[in-house]
């Protein structure tokens, strides 16, 4: 206790030299500015430098700057601030807004030609795809960072480019190779002295370590982060490093030191104003409290989580930022065309040129050749060539006016066409958005009522007569949420029809999720469910779809296999083909019943412990898999059990769509 007391004493904060005010200084240069692009470029310093502390003036001094570059028409200005107006945004956990104006940005960039700015704004859009987890394009605009930051060789781009991808294989489960990039990037931003983004790269290399066998070897460099925090004033940063240290102390079974230092996270989100940080600290608060049993207090930090939780990530965020994304690659599509289409037409006329010189030439030689025969033979026939000359311009002129006629028809389709493109659009994005206001009105109330009876269960104060009627509901519940949960993923693969989102999938991790998912329900049925793929099973496929499969297979053996039974996932692989195999040795599937699977004739059993279903289920996963190209069979005994196999198709990576990325990026990437 005395060493962990020296050791706190020793990482202090309070113990470090306050760090002047970097606010004042361009305050004072602001005021002396003799030209407006010169306020331009100290406006967005000052929007840079309150990122640290506070984000609602980073956004008013980056909203500032944007308004006097276009007002002077200053392009460079005008495209740091709209980058500093989407970090903002981003930082303030709106990423709708974030993700346009890093687009504009972007795009003002790209017209410019000069990319300076190129290799962050692609680190920025990255940043807002891994933060709504669609890795596949966070690793894109990384990958465009990285080229553009080689280009120019700025070496501190290059090591946030190692930090942003360490993010995505640490999403992914890749912890060895996200600790190894992060070690990278802190070793780079320590010999470049930059304390911002080295604190940062510090604090993921501790944060990580919550996933190795020894979290407290975390500690040294969360502590170390903490410091330079500190002395920079990031308050937003220092609330995250408070957050981790908490769940590391909680992870070794200090809980005392846990509680401290999550509260002093919470303090600092709520003086800092943070909605996201005030969520995430209030969340961590709420699980501690609960395993001391203080369930007035976890009751009460769930209710802060669930108040400030929606600018956490949510489903409608998700369909916000893809019509943005839609709108943005459309729009940059239709530039490519444009270009093409002028291009195409300037051959053309080159063409025509060509042709009409051909056509004149020929026309002049036959014509000299008539008049050499005239002359020489009759020079009464002239006037009967020039009748003939006459007929042949004439008619060139028709033919003329006709082509002419043509083009503009062509012209008015085009343009109908393209009305047409357009109003789809719009009726999508319409689309997109109406469905994720019913999906978050719907899913809303069914996840604050499970939250409440979770806690109801874990209360031990509670009567008897009570807790039979608290586990009925739950399990009605349970069992509505599943049903919604369906129809929502039904309704979902509808608008989407055939549109794949494939990708590289673990299939342990996977199985490992639905697992984890699961193990309430088995829990209480004292049931086994055992992971038998192996954990070098990757496949290519739409993730999302697979897992709503996975989903449906296993809570269906958890609900006919009897208390104390097993489970089991296991992968069997032909030459052409993957099966992920769903087992159990519950109470199997009669004759009468086996021949109505996954046929439209809708039918429910109960369960082995009463469970009631929807029937749903396994008609939305026999059409999932044929969505995906993937068949699905059982086998069944009755009396011994089932088993339901996901028959893949073995899908090779040049499926994928081809990007190109230069060969120290490819080299990264595969690192």
């Amino acid at each position: 206790m005395r060493i962990l007391l020296l050791l706190l004493l020793f990482f202090s904060p309070s113990l470090l030299p306050a760090r002047p005010k970097l606010e004042d200084q361009l305050q004072n240069k602001l005021s002396q500015a003799k030209t407006d692009t010169a306020k331009v470029r100290i406006i967005c310093k000052l929007s840079s430098c309150y990122f640290l502390s506070d984000v609602n003036k980073a956004l008013k001094h980056a909203l500032i700057a944007e308004k006097l570059a276009t007002k002077i028409n200053f392009l460079e200005g005008k495209i740091q601030a709209k980058n500093l107006i989407g970090y903002s945004y981003m930082a303030a956990g709106e990423y709708t807004q974030a993700l346009k104006y890093y687009y504009q940005a972007l795009e003002l960039e790209e017209k410019s030609g000069h990319n300076f700015l190129a290799a962050s704004i692609n680190l920025n859009i990255g940043g807002v795809y891994r933060k709504l987890k669609d890795l596949n394009r966070a690793r894109h605009y990384y990958t465009k960072a990285f080229q553009y930051a080689v280009k120019v060789q700025d070496t501190l781009l290059i090591s946030k480019v190692y930090n942003n991808l360490g993010n995505v294989y640490e999403d992914e489960g890749a912890y060895e190779k996200a600790l190894r990039l992060f070690k990278q990037a802190a070793a780079l931003q320590a010999h470049l002295n930059d304390t911002v983004v080295w604190a940062k790269s510090l604090h993921n290399i501790g944060n990580i370590y919550i996933q190795f066998s020894q979290p407290q070897n975390g500690l040294p460099y969360l502590f170390q982060s903490l410091r330079l925090n500190e002395k920079i004033h990031n308050e937003r940063m220092k609330s995250t490093n408070l957050g981790s240290i908490a769940k590391i102390y909680d992870l070794t079974g200090n809980a005392a030191a846990a509680l401290h230092y999550a509260q002093q996270g919470y303090d600092l989100a709520l003086n800092i104003k943070s909605e996201k940080h005030i969520a995430l600290a209030a969340k961590s608060l709420h699980e501690l409290y609960a395993v001391q049993k203080d369930y007035k207090l976890a009751y009460k930090y769930l209710l802060v989580y669930q108040e400030h939780s929606q600018v956490l990530i949510s489903e409608s965020q998700k369909k916000e930022t893809a019509g943005v994304t839609i709108k943005y690659e459309s729009h940059k599509k239709d530039l490519e065309n444009k270009a093409l289409k002028a291009e195409r037409e300037k051959q053309e006329i080159h063409l025509q040129n060509q042709q009409m010189k051909l056509v004149f030439g020929g026309v002049l030689l036959i014509a000299m050749l008539i008049l050499m025969v005239v002359l020489y033979y009759h020079k009464q026939k002239l006037a009967l060539t020039n009748q003939k000359l006459q007929d042949a311009n004439r008619q060139m002129r028709i033919q003329n006016k006709e082509i002419h006629r043509q083009k503009e028809e062509l012209g008015e389709q085009a343009n109908l066409l393209q009305r047409q493109n357009e109003q789809l659009l719009k009726d999508n994005i319409f689309k997109n958005t109406l469905f994720s206001i019913i999906s978050h009105d719907l899913r809303g109330p069914f996840v604050s009522i499970t939250a409440f009876i979770n806690l109801m269960k874990v209360n031990k104060s509670m009567s008897a007569e009570l807790k039979p009627i608290i586990d009925l509901f739950g399990r009605d519940i349970g069992i509505l949420t599943n049903m919604i949960n369906n129809l929502l993923a039904w309704s979902k693969a509808q608008l989407n029809g055939n549109k794949l989102n494939l990708g590289l999938t673990d299939l342990f991790f996977l199985a490992d999720e639905n697992i984890e998912l699961f193990a309430p329900n088995a829990n209480e049925k004292n049931i086994k469910i055992i992971n038998e793929v192996p954990d070098d099973s990757i496949i290519l496929t739409d993730k999302e779809r697979l897992d709503i499969i996975i989903r449906n297979l296993v809570a269906n053996a958890i609900k006919f296999t009897p208390n104390g039974g097993e489970v089991r996932i296991q992968v069997k692989e032909q030459p052409q083909t993957i099966a992920l195999v769903v087992s159990d040795n519950g109470r199997g599937i009669s004759d009468k019943y086996l021949a109505k699977l996954f046929s439209e004739q809708r039918f429910t059993t109960l369960g082995t412990s009463k469970e009631k279903g929807s029937g749903l289920g396994l008609m939305l996963c026999k059409e999932l898999a044929a969505s995906i190209h993937a068949e699905i069979a059982v086998e069944s005994q009755e009396g011994k059990g089932s088993s339901f196999s996901i028959i893949l198709p073995k899908l090779a990576i040049s499926d994928l769509p081809k990007q190109n990325i230069s060969k120290e990026s490819s080299a990264l990437l595969t690192a």
